[in-house]
């Protein structure tokens, strides 16, 4: 079946830097159309970078043969010249300030992510799927600061957004970038200026801007990335992980460092105390194994502090099992308010039989002996202190 665009319940409008236009955008369209046109931003590693996000599933669709055009992705990047440069370029062909300032632009990528990326805009510009120009101000002054894009599928439907939206990493993941979203079959109106717009620059017709190929010294440079095997799986950014993974082991081993572990435990959990709250949790759990009353007045947080400090008892000061018991009619509660601000999932025992998890599952168990064999139970302070028990 032909893939369209019209499968996709497309937003009005997105915004960064919530990932949004990535996976709300970039990649749903990519996997859908045959042809992208964008005029974005600078020529550099990071923008180049940016602009490349799921063009993996892209590349996967050319070598399944859905994609037989070339070129299917043209990008419009910009570059400021001074006047003088801009005459030269127009009137002798002199493009040795252009090619400077595009290699400058260019320079090396600054992460794996970023290198993953170029490697697909190298292969794609390769093999001839890619075919870039840079626009130039006539009078070389000021920049082609115009940013949209149209997808196309095979029907010739498109989606088309513009906005302030960078395609750049800070743009991206950091700025505030807001896109306006609409389809050439409900608003056909907007589709066909923007895609006259698009062909008026690229074709180097328009009388404030002129369109220049890509100078092949540059597009020599930016080919050099290119892989030999096609660069289908999506990137990632190493960098990242790495430094992700190396927060998750600290705060897997911090417990357990003299200092660190108590602060640690606390500024993870799902809920920030208050000063007070934390003079009662770091004394209570340093007195263990000797016990505490918690006494504040009500509103105070005494809830917060005893699930705070059991936290910290289970993170590294030897506590292996726990026993709550709450009044009956506050098991439920008491059951939220672990999982809410103490991010401990925990058991209730209800009836004889049943034990209850937080999120509503049910299990089966023999009596109170096979539920006691929980690490952690919420069981009735009336069924603890029965005779029976």
């Amino acid at each position: 079946m032909m893939a369209s665009l019209r499968e996709v319940d497309w937003p009005r409008f997105l915004r960064a830097p919530d990932g949004q236009l990535v996976a709300r955008l970039y990649e749903p369209a990519l996997r859908r159309a045959v042809r992208y046109d964008r005029c974005c931003a600078y020529f550099s590693s990071s923008v180049l970078a940016a602009a490349a996000a799921g063009f993996g599933a892209f590349i996967q669709r050319i070598l399944d043969g859905e994609i037989t055009r070339k070129p299917a992705l043209r990008l419009l990047v910009n570059e400021e010249l001074a006047e003088q440069d801009v005459r030269a370029l127009l009137e002798a062909g002199k493009d040795g300030p252009l090619i400077q300032a595009l290699l400058a632009r260019l320079g090396t990528p600054e992460t794996a992510l970023q290198k993953g990326r170029l490697e697909m805009l190298a292969w794609l510009a390769r093999d001839g799927w890619l075919e870039m120009k840079v626009g130039v101000m006539r009078q070389g002054d000021g920049i082609l600061h115009a940013k949209f894009g149209l997808f196309v599928d095979r029907a010739e439907d498109a989606v088309v957004f513009a906005g302030s939206g960078n395609e750049s990493a800070k743009g991206i993941r950091g700025n505030y970038e807001k896109l306006e979203i609409s389809r050439s079959w409900t608003d056909p109106e907007r589709h066909e200026h923007f895609r006259a717009e698009f062909e008026l620059l690229w074709s180097g017709e328009d009388p404030a801007v002129v369109a220049v190929p890509l100078p092949d010294a540059v597009r020599d440079e930016l080919i050099k990335l290119a892989p030999e095997a096609p660069p289908v799986a999506e990137p990632q950014d190493n960098l990242r992980r790495q430094r992700a993974a190396m927060l998750w082991a600290y705060a897997m081993e911090a417990p357990y460092m003299p200092e660190g572990g108590a602060a640690t435990c606390d500024a993870m959990a799902p809920v920030t105390l208050w000063p007070h709250q934390r003079h009662v949790v770091a004394e209570v759990a340093e007195a263990w194994p000797q016990g505490r009353l918690l006494c504040d007045e009500v509103g105070m947080g005494k809830t917060v502090e005893a699930i705070l400090t059991l936290r910290r008892l289970l993170a590294g000061r030897g506590v292996k099992r726990a026993l709550i018991l709450p009044p009956a009619n506050l098991l439920p509660q008491w059951q939220g308010e672990l999982r809410e601000k103490g991010g401990l999932r925990v058991p209730r025992l209800e009836g004889p039989k049943t034990l209850i998890w937080p999120d509503g599952s049910k299990e089966a168990v023999s009596g109170l002996a096979e539920a006691l064999q929980q690490d952690l139970l919420l069981l009735s302070r009336e069924t603890a202190r029965s005779e029976a028990n």
